[in-house]
């Protein structure tokens, strides 16, 4: 990601209405989905400049992973603890592993995604959980995805496929941000159809529009945990260690 938006998404993501929905969203699902005790270990890789982490942080024993310096800075800006800047194969694993390891909005960052989930499945308890979300659909490659260097887009049956092959057991996965993708759809097809390089879904709308926009994408929090949505802008997925994978930790 381009070192300009860590203090750009630090000064936006208490305001923005993707940030605050999604962290609602996420928030709600695991929840109802994970039903974990207070207090047990959350790992979160490619924290950024960590609001989200702030959130688990309130429930959670917290841990912050992300390859940039920068992002842990802005971390510890937020007064948070158990950050380590370097690779996943680096990371200092407490005894018996995390009980969850979340990767939201990172693997598609990662040229070798398959070879980074195998990590995340051995830093996992026995009976750990995967939470991972990615934006979907490739048709809908727009400048923003250009601008945050995604190497790819998803959709169900890969993000299932490359969970399978790393060695997980998908339990729930749904497309989310399903109200709004008709209209995203149709601006990011017609960027592509003229060439725009223009990223304006990384700037707070005016305040009105932003807290219309909140409303309706935060609204799915109430459906998510419930079933799963057949398309939308991004996937969610939850996923266990399989125990009868031919994969073996090193």
């Amino acid at each position: 990601m381009e070192n300009f938006l860590y203090p750009h998404f630090f000064e936006i993501e208490n305001e923005h209405w993707w940030f605050i929905a999604r962290q609602k969203i996420l928030w709600e699902v695991m929840e109802k989905k994970l039903q974990l005790p207070k207090g047990a270990r959350l790992l979160d890789v490619g924290c950024g400049t960590g609001a989200i982490l702030e959130m688990f942080s309130k429930k959670y024993e917290t841990y912050g992973q992300d390859v940039s310096q920068q992002a842990i800075e802005f971390c510890g800006k937020r007064g948070l603890g158990n950050l380590f800047c370097g690779t996943l194969d680096q990371l200092p694993v407490p005894p018996n592993g995390f009980d969850i390891v979340t990767a939201l909005d990172v693997i598609e960052h990662i040229e070798d995604d398959l070879g980074v989930l195998k990590q995340m499945s051995t830093l996992l308890s026995p009976t750990g959980r995967l939470v991972i979300t990615v934006p979907a659909f490739p048709s809908l490659w727009s400048a923003h995805d250009i601008v945050t260097h995604h190497k790819r887009r998803y959709v169900k049956s890969t993000l299932r496929a490359v969970l399978t092959q790393a060695g997980f057991r998908v339990e729930h996965i749904s497309y989310f941000n399903f109200f709004l993708f008709p209209v995203a759809a149709v601006r990011r097809m017609l960027a592509r159809a003229t060439h725009s390089r223009d990223a304006r879904d990384l700037e707070v709308p005016r305040r009105s529009v932003n807290t219309i926009l909140r409303w309706i994408f935060e609204a799915e929090k109430y459906i998510l945990s419930l079933t799963s949505f057949p398309f939308g802008l991004s996937l969610l997925a939850f996923a266990r260690k399989d125990e009868t994978s031919t994969y073996s930790t090193p």
